[in-house]
């Protein structure tokens, strides 16, 4: 009897810690896409260095590929400027040292004298590497009509 409690407690006790470390986790990742979005809108380089990998790969509303440094490098020029990125109905799915989030919103930008506005919708895919988590892949979608 006190060996089937015992097992009781400990799958508890390890399920209560799963919670708790997927919680923190949870938030971590959302005050990380807070702070990306926050960076776009500021063109602050460094922040968005620290949560984009070097492994990074990005794929664009146009089907454009970029990696990390060209990403940035349209920060660095000043071609990229973005007046509102907003972010609704985040989701975020961890699974192990990986997360996936999705949401949607709008976005008003000037990309190399062009024009980009409307409602997109987002995926963004995070690793955590020694203790910290970085984005390594995002793909942003047009949302028709937006």
């Amino acid at each position: 009897m006190n060996r089937i409690l015992f097992q009781v407690v400990l799958a508890l006790f390890v399920a209560t810690q799963a919670a708790a470390q997927s919680g923190d986790a949870s938030q971590e990742l959302t005050r990380l896409e807070d702070a990306w979005a926050l960076a776009v809108q500021t063109g602050d380089v460094e922040t968005l260095r620290l949560i984009i990998a070097d492994d990074y790969i990005g794929t664009t509303a146009g089907g454009a590929v970029q990696h990390k440094e060209a990403y940035l490098a349209d920060f660095i020029s000043g071609d990229r400027n973005t007046s509102l990125l907003t972010t609704e109905d985040l989701r975020v799915q961890l699974y192990g040292a990986t997360a996936v989030l999705t949401h949607g919103g709008r976005a008003e930008s000037e990309l190399r004298g062009e024009k980009i506005a409307g409602s997109f919708r987002w995926t963004h895919v995070f690793v955590e590497r020694d203790g910290r988590w970085q984005a390594v892949a995002n793909h942003v979608t047009s949302v028709p009509g937006g």
